[in-house]
C-alpha cells in the first residue's frame, strides 16, 4: 500500500566518504530520493521517511532517513507555504499535517472502519470549506475552518493509535473513539456555522442587488397600468401591494438570518448564491401582485365593490407586505379567493 514503508534496493559503493553516507543509503529508496531532490514530495513521502527513521529494517536506514527527512520536509513546506501543524501516530501508520496554505493532508492505514470514516469526514469538511470560502478575501475564514478540521483529525488519529496500542484497555479504546466522534461532530457544527454565515451574507447581497431593479420595474408597471389599464386595474393599489411585498421579502430574509432559519447551499458557486438572492425580491413582488388580484377577486366574489382611498390603499399595502414576507400567507389568500369564487354560484341560486 502507498502508506507502508518503502522497500530498499541494494546499492553498491560502500566506500563513500562519511558526508555522503546518508545520500548513498538514501538512493536505496528511489521514490523517496527523487522526492527529496527533484520531484514534488507528497505527505505520503514524509510519513514514509519518518517511519523509516523510527522503524529501520536494514543497515543504513537510519542514515538514509536522517538525510531524507529534512530535505523532503523542506521541499514539502516550500510547496505549501510552510508547515503550520503536524501530528503522527506511533502504533499505526498515520499522520496529518496542516499547511500554511490551508491544506490538510492525512494518511491512516487502520483496520478500524470507524476511524477511517471519521478521517474521511474531516477531509470532506476541508473540501466544503474550500468551496464555501473560495472567493478572495476569505482566507481567514478558510484557515479557521481547516484548523477546526485539523483539530478533529488529530483526535481521530490519536484514537486510531490507541486502538493499535497493545497496552491500551478496551475501555480506553472505546473512550478514545467516543471522544474522536464527538470532536468530529463539534468540528462539523463549527465549520457548518462558518459556511452558513458566509453563504447567508452572499445571499443577502444578492437580495439587496435585486431590490432596486425590481422597484424600477414596479414603477414602470404602474405607469403602464395608469395609461392602458386604468379602467380595470387600480394602479396605486397594485403598485403599493407589489412595493410593500418587495420590502417584505427583504425583511423576511433579515428575520430568518437573525433567527438562523435561513439555510443556503454553500456548496453552490458564489455567483449562484448571489443570483438566487437577487430573485427573492422578484418573488416577493409577484406574490404582492397575487395578493392584490386575490383580494380584488374576493371582494368581487362577495358582491361588494372595491373602494379607492387611503384606507383601501393601506389594506392592499399591508396585504402585499404580508404576502412578500410569508409565501404561505399568499397561498392562503389564493385558496380563500378560490373558495369565494366557488361558493358564489350556489349563493346566487339560493337568492333566486
Amino acid at each position: 500500500m502507498a502508506e507502508m514503508s518503502p522497500e530498499p534496493i541494494p546499492i553498491s559503493g560502500a566506500g563513500e566518504r562519511s558526508d555522503d553516507v546518508g545520500a548513498t543509503h538514501a538512493r536505496a529508496y528511489p521514490e523517496l530520493y527523487e522526492a527529496a531532490t527533484v520531484g514534488p514530495p507528497s505527505f505520503k513521502h514524509l510519513v514514509q521517511t519518518r517511519r523509516l527513521m523510527e522503524q529501520p529494517h536494514a543497515e543504513g536506514d537510519i542514515e538514509a532517513a536522517e538525510w531524507l527527512l529534512p530535505r523532503v520536509r523542506e521541499r514539502f513546506a516550500a510547496d505549501h507555504g510552510g508547515i503550520a501543524k503536524e501530528y503522527y501516530c506511533q502504533h499505526v501508520v498515520g499522520g496529518c499535517l496542516l499547511g500554511e496554505d490551508a491544506t490538510l493532508h492525512s494518511i491512516l492505514n487502520s483496520a478500524s472502519a470507524d476511524h477511517v470514516n471519521l478521517e474521511i469526514e474531516c477531509k470532506i469538511l476541508v473540501r466544503e470549506a474550500g468551496l464555501g470560502f473560495a472567493a478572495s478575501g476569505l482566507e481567514p475564514q478558510l484557515h479557521e475552518a481547516v484548523d477546526h478540521a485539523y483539530s478533529a483529525l488529530t483526535r481521530v488519529l490519536a484514537s486510531a493509535n490507541s486502538f493499535a496500542d497493545p497496552d491500551a484497555s478496551e475501555q480506553e479504546k472505546a473512550q478514545a473513539l467516543t471522544t474522536a466522534s464527538q470532536e468530529v461532530a463539534t468540528a462539523r457544527g463549527r465549520v457548518g456555522a462558518l459556511l452558513q454565515r458566509q453563504a447567508r451574507y452572499e445571499y443577502f447581497l444578492g437580495v439587496l442587488t435585486g431590490v432596486l431593479p425590481m422597484l424600477l420595474i414596479i414603477c414602470l408597471l404602474g405607469l403602464v397600468s395608469t395609461r392602458r389599464w386604468d379602467e380595470v386595474i387600480s394602479a396605486p393599489h397594485l403598485v403599493g401591494a407589489m412595493t410593500m411585498a418587495t420590502l417584505g421579502s427583504v425583511i423576511s430574509v433579515v428575520q430568518r438570518m437573525s433567527s438562523g432559519d435561513l439555510v443556503v447551499d454553500f456548496t453552490a458557486p458564489r455567483g449562484q448564491r448571489v443570483a438566487l438572492g437577487a430573485l427573492r425580491p422578484v418573488v416577493g413582488a409577484v406574490f404582492g401582485a397575487v395578493a392584490y388580484f386575490a383580494t380584488v377577486t374576493g371582494i368581487l366574489a362577495s358582491g361588494a365593490e372595491a373602494e379607492n382611498g387611503s384606507s383601501s390603499f393601506a389594506l392592499f399595502a399591508f396585504l402585499g407586505f404580508a404576502a412578500g414576507f410569508s409565501e404561505r400567507f399568499a397561498t392562503d389568500m389564493i385558496e380563500r379567493a378560490g373558495q369565494l369564487i366557488g361558493s358564489r354560484p350556489s349563493t346566487t341560486a339560493d337568492n333566486r
